[in-house]
């Protein structure tokens, strides 16, 4: 592209489309994450308030394996708080 008329239309089309994008973080902040159906039945019974121990019994896992799962689970909420994974969860309609 040598036509300076042209670079301009190039320039002025990214700059438009880049002035209307939204932030990478706030996209995946705003968008549910991919959950399997063993971290939504995870969820769900953190949602039901079952201890670690009863919850992971349930699911037939280690106690170790089902803390690890809740923590990516919490990672892909982008939740600081098992709290705060709760209202995320509810807020993407994961869980009643």
């Amino acid at each position: 592209m040598r036509s300076p008329s042209v670079v301009r239309g190039v320039v002025s089309l990214f700059e438009a489309t880049w002035d209307q994008a939204t932030d990478l973080a706030d996209y995946r902040r705003d968008r549910p994450p991919a959950l399997s159906e063993e971290s939504l039945r995870i969820l769900r019974l953190l949602a039901g308030g079952l201890k670690d121990e009863a919850a992971a019994r349930r699911l037939g896992m280690s106690l170790r394996t089902y803390r690890r799962r809740v923590a990516e689970i919490l990672t892909l909420l982008d939740a600081g708080s098992r709290f705060q994974a709760g209202l995320r969860a509810h807020e993407f309609g994961l869980i009643g």
